[in-house]
């Protein structure tokens, strides 16, 4: 964007959102720096120089080294291509990438599973007749390898307790090769269209949609699945460069009530598990509290539940990154959005 014209939609925006009268303030300072940007030195605070809440920086300080925060925060800045999971119930991989680049998209392997796929060069998603024929789904890596480490088998029943828009439940009744049953639940009915469509753009057969709440326990699915998926509501701290008004409008209060939220949520749906089946915890975020914090109070108050192993599913690069049983992503340092996975096998007895 060239800066004249970013200079003109700050005006505009600040004039939108009422702000009419520093409509000369913000020109003056921003055609300032225009002018001035190949001799001006960004600040050495990091708060400033990539515009991050200081409460944020201080809680991923306690947490990893500056250079590895850094990295996060630079990451958050860069475009990126639009990362895709291929239908392999409709199309295979290589035809998948054979009518993307006849539509003339650029596309390139991702290295974390074989059927992911990054794309770029394209004008609007929607356009693409791939996309219209449901041939993939818009993804990130990290969503991808939740059902990817669950691991399902042929004729498992699997409930996803909040899965709108319902990447991972469509992945995952993709996965069955069109056997046993998805449910993808979530709360509102707008989430449940947005499942839906999905649904119905991608031709998946073996999964449905039902509103339920999930801190509410539905007596008729306890000790029915084999998977459990538990994608919670989170402070969504590790996707800020793709929703970057989520550091504005999070709070450690807030923050502080999704852990309690999360933790609410896992006593009602763990009952769901049958014996010798897995439920998968995971959230868009980097915060310890809402991750490996909460499975570790979730182990300390279900024993009869244990951490399983994922490294199997994993490829080399991600294998080390497995810490205290869990997988961690962190923007800048993986080739992915912020992300935790924890996969939880309730114990079977004989």
């Amino acid at each position: 964007v060239p800066n004249s014209a970013a200079c003109n939609e700050a005006v505009k925006l600040a004039v939108k959102k009422g702000f009419s009268n520093l409509r000369g303030f913000v020109n003056g300072v921003l055609r300032n720096i225009d002018r001035n940007l190949p001799s001006m030195v960004l600040p050495e605070n990091m708060s400033i120089r990539y515009s991050m809440p200081e409460w944020i920086l201080d809680q991923w300080l306690c947490a990893y080294d500056k250079e590895t925060v850094e990295r996060m925060l630079r990451d958050f800045q860069e475009e990126k291509p639009t990362t895709i999971r291929c239908n392999l119930s409709r199309i295979d991989k290589e035809s998948l990438i054979q009518k993307l680049e006849g539509e003339g998209v650029t596309v390139k392997q991702h290295p974390y599973l074989t059927y992911a796929l990054q794309i770029s060069g394209y004008d609007y998603l929607g356009d693409l007749e791939s996309f219209q024929e449901g041939l993939f789904y818009v993804q990130d890596i990290s969503s991808m390898l939740v059902s990817h480490i669950a691991n399902p088998s042929k004729g498992d029943y699997v409930i996803d307790v909040c899965a709108a828009p319902g990447g991972k439940a469509l992945h995952m009744a993709e996965l069955l090769e069109g056997t046993g049953c998805v449910e993808a639940r979530d709360l509102t009915e707008y989430k449940m269209n947005l499942i839906r469509e999905n649904i119905f753009r991608t031709k998946v057969g073996n999964m449905k949609a039902v509103r339920w709440d999930a801190t509410v326990k539905d007596g008729a699915s306890v000790g029915k699945a084999d998977i459990v998926v538990a994608d919670l509501p989170c402070s969504g701290l590790g996707v800020l460069g793709k929703k970057t008004d989520l550091k504005y409008k999070m709070t450690q209060e807030t923050q502080r009530e999704l852990a309690v939220l999360q933790r609410r949520i896992l006593s009602v749906v763990k009952d769901y598990v049958k014996p010798g089946g897995t439920l998968i915890y995971s959230t868009c975020t980097i915060h310890q509290e809402e991750n490996i914090g909460n499975v570790k109070w979730f182990l300390k108050e279900n024993p009869e539940f244990r951490l399983a192993s994922m490294e199997g599913s994993l490829c080399k690069e991600l294998k080390a990154s497995v810490e205290e049983g869990c997988l961690q992503l962190l923007p800048g340092i993986h080739n992915s959005d912020g992300f935790f996975i924890a996969k939880l096998e309730r114990v079977k007895y004989e």
